[in-house]
């Protein structure tokens, strides 16, 4: 059998677009579509072997022909978030690693969206290595340097500054996991390649942990398997499905159906079960099954027969495939315009919720909770007496003071999905880019147009506010 490829890493997140926003501004993964159609009618339920299941997916790609990393948002079941305790060492999937060719400047742009790093950076210059948390809490080990320079492989995007290396994945049992991962799936086992040591358990929390692993090869890419000694790693949570928060699944690539189909045939001899076989309505393009080996793990085998090729699926194009160069399926507006005064001074007055409507093109603004521990983050605001009367209901998603703001909104007629993104970047002379930006989904005519307008009040309103003088009062 030739060796497979890891294609895909699959994240269960909690708001897609807040993701994919992080994923793309952060490290420079590139959009490759998405798709509203994993519902229980089409068998998102019984691929996945999750009740209900019904989710939206999007997808990202990096420097390689056949990769991309999947973001869910399930709507059904309701996804349980990572535990707040959850470590590394807990049994799973945990880590990705990701190789950047801009370490410093990585750095900065985590820094700039307040993600925090789990700890100083280690190794020496050009070898660098720091970890951090994703929204949703997975780990991302970011490399300065690439553990496959030794080996290049052919990867079309080299413009694209990210290229995923390795996954991680904490298991109870090594012999057992040798069998699915060498015996069953074929996978070569690597031992001229030395991705951590016990100086990176500092990393990720587990400074002095001992732990014992093997490597596998992948493709471009590296399976890494660890058994944690000390400390020994907790079992899955009580009633855990792979739609709960996390990272889910991971899938090896292949390129017809018959090599899908008889895989998941030697998997299920071997005690693997697959939660369907592999379907056929899509036979001649794509087709999958989700396989589950004894120790809990979730594993997709994916047949796409041309990725990166644009394949009509179907009679409306409803079913995007990724692994290619292309949009989310979203509409999008976006306003942009300097302002004189400076990033505090600008998010100063578009939190002040209550006084809103002074620059808005809404009449009344009010804020109808807070989050009992403060902060902006939870705050819901509502809108009213807008354009033709417009109400909007608006909760507040992200807040990274003074430069980011996001949030959702509903109300708006013949709108879904809607996100917005609000973002202030300090000029040299002192002064602020405004940057405003709607995502959303609609079937109306001109429904870009009329965001595109709502978005140029909101930004015209702001800058003039933020430019008047602030008045103090003076005790006499």
């Amino acid at each position: 059998m030739p060796e497979l490829p890891l294609n895909q890493i699959a994240i269960s997140v909690a708001d897609v677009q807040r993701s994919h926003r992080w994923y793309r501004d952060i490290f420079g993964y590139q959009e490759s579509g998405g798709t509203y159609m994993f519902v229980p009618l089409l068998g998102s339920a019984k691929v996945q072997g999750v009740p209900d299941a019904t989710s939206v997916c999007w997808w990202l790609m990096d420097q390689q022909e056949f990769f991309q990393i999947e973001l869910f948002q399930f709507s059904k079941p309701t996804p349980q978030p990572l535990p707040e305790d959850w470590r590394p060492c807990d049994i799973g999937y945990t880590t990705i690693g990701i190789h950047v060719a801009d370490f410093d400047g990585t750095l900065e742009r985590l820094a700039r969206r307040q993600t925090a790093l789990l700890g100083d950076p280690i190794g020496e210059p050009g070898a660098r290595r720091v970890c951090v948390r994703d929204p949703d809490g997975v780990l991302i080990e970011v490399m300065e340097d690439d553990p496959r320079s030794g080996e290049p492989r052919l990867r079309p995007y080299a413009d694209v500054p990210v290229v995923t290396r390795f996954v991680t994945l904490s298991v109870p049992d090594l012999d057992q996991a040798r069998r699915t991962w060498i015996e069953v799936l074929g996978l070569p086992e690597v031992t001229d390649v030395r991705l951590h040591g016990p100086e990176h358990e500092a990393l990720w929390g587990l400074a002095g942990a001992t732990r014992e692993s093997f490597v596998l090869r992948a493709g471009d890419m590296f399976i890494e398997v660890v058994r944690y000694l000390d400390p020994i790693g907790r079992a899955w949570p009580e009633g855990y499905r792979i739609s709960d928060h996390g990272l889910l699944n991971i899938a090896l690539g292949l390129r017809t159906y018959d090599a899908v189909r008889d895989l998941v045939g030697t998997c299920e001899a071997a005690g693997i079960p697959p939660n369907a076989p592999p379907p056929t309505t899509l036979k001649p393009i794509w087709s999958c099954s989700y396989v589950n080996d004894p120790l809990g793990f979730s594993i997709e085998l994916l047949y796409v027969a041309k990725p990166g090729q644009k394949r009509m699926v179907n009679p409306f194009n409803l079913f995007e495939l990724g692994f290619r160069p292309t949009p989310a399926p979203i509409a999008r507006a976006q306003v942009s315009q300097v302002v004189g005064a400076p990033p505090e001074r600008v998010w100063q007055v578009l939190v002040d919720h209550e006084d809103m409507w002074t620059w808005s093109p809404f009449s009344r603004s009010e804020v109808v909770s807070r989050p009992a521990t403060g902060g902006e983050v939870g705050t819901i605001r509502r809108l009213s007496g807008g354009p033709a009367r417009l109400s909007l209901t608006e909760t507040i998603v992200v807040a990274e003071e003074p430069f980011r703001l996001e949030y959702t909104a509903a109300g708006a007629p013949g709108q879904s999905f809607y996100h917005g993104f609000v973002t202030m970047e300090p000029l040299p002379g002192g002064g602020t880019r405004l940057t405003w930006e709607a995502q959303f989904r609609s079937k109306l005519p001109g429904a870009e147009t009329v965001t595109f307008r709502m978005l140029r009040s909101l930004v015209n309103g702001l800058a003039v506010k933020a430019e008047q003088p602030v008045m103090e009062a003076v005790p006499v």
